[in-house]
């Protein structure tokens, strides 16, 4: 017996969903053997959200021959794990790839939201409908309505996402800041550091789950005097732990910049897709200093 709360459009919603799954899963498991048909029902979730749920193995490469549904023709092998999504929706429509995401929609839904809060639609022939997506790992990596023109416009793959992310990525606003404060002096350390930022890690926007994330990895100082650049710790106060000596006096433009090692995720879980960036630099901010000769002064 399946119990559902009466909260809203939103709950109504739900419950369609879970009732058309279970209507078609029921008709769709008629026309198989028994044997070949995994143990499936709707669960609700902490969330209230329902969930068409099998006991299965997790997706993971395995992949479909190709044969069925929407997602290739031939013998080319998907590249998502389209018979793994098959037993999660049964009475789904259509099933098709996203990259490494594998989707069903049902086209078209049963249950329609306010038509005054759809989007622009892109094309003529695009259809309204219900989409859900698995990533590899099994968790939800898109869920909603949208926009759909059928099965081969397949949407950004996972790397275009990613990559989307990682444009959106953006390092905080800093100040290279030196000490002595007011000017240096020959043969004595200088101290940089970088102040302004924490020194936690930064996010990008979602681009349909997937995040670019940055980890401070160091800083980059180059004092200006022809030394080259040095590589520091990610210092964000005052500290020795980046420091240099000039050996001549002079006027000096030192600057800096923040570099952060980048990795992806996707709804929470970790992505290793290769070629994919893995660092992130900000812009250099300089600094003028003003280098002096010690002064002695010799009392008779």
């Amino acid at each position: 017996m399946l119990t559902v709360s009466r909260g809203g459009a939103a709950a109504g919603l739900r419950l369609v969903l879970a009732v058309a799954l279970m209507a078609g899963a029921l008709l769709f498991a008629g026309a198989r053997p028994a044997s070949a048909e995994p143990e499936c029902g709707m669960v609700e979730t902490a969330d209230g959200k329902f969930v068409y749920q099998c006991t299965d193995t997790r997706p993971g490469g395995d992949g479909s021959d190709g044969s069925g549904g929407s997602g290739g023709g031939g013998n080319a092998e998907p590249p998502c794990a389209l018979d793994w999504v098959k037993a999660q929706a049964p009475g789904a429509d259509e099933w098709y790839c996203m990259g490494q995401n594998a989707c069903w929609v049902n086209n078209p839904p049963a249950y329609y939201p306010d038509e005054s809060q759809w989007p622009p639609s892109p094309s003529e022939d695009a259809v309204y409908v219900y989409r859900y997506c698995y990533a590899p790992d099994g968790s939800t990596a898109n869920e909603g309505y949208t926009w759909y023109t059928g099965p081969e416009d397949e949407g950004p793959s996972v790397e275009e996402l990613a990559l989307q992310a990682f444009g959106s990525l953006e390092t905080p606003g800093f100040s290279l800041a030196f000490s002595p404060p007011r000017h240096s002096i020959i043969f004595i350390d200088t101290w940089w550091w970088a102040s302004g930022p924490s020194d936690g890690r930064i996010t990008s926007d979602a681009a349909l789950g997937v995040v670019a994330v940055g980890t401070p990895s160091h800083i980059e100082v180059d004092p200006g005097d022809g030394s080259g650049v040095m590589i520091c710790d990610f210092v964000t106060s005052e500290s020795d732990a980046c420091s240099h000596t000039y050996t001549r006096a002079g006027e000096y433009t030192s600057r800096g910049r923040l570099v952060y090692d980048v990795h992806f995720e996707q709804n929470g879980s970790p992505l290793d897709i290769a070629g994919l960036p893995d660092s992130l630099e900000s812009a250099w901010q300089e600094s003028g200093i003003t280098v002096t000769e010690s002064q002695a002064v010799v009392v008779p």
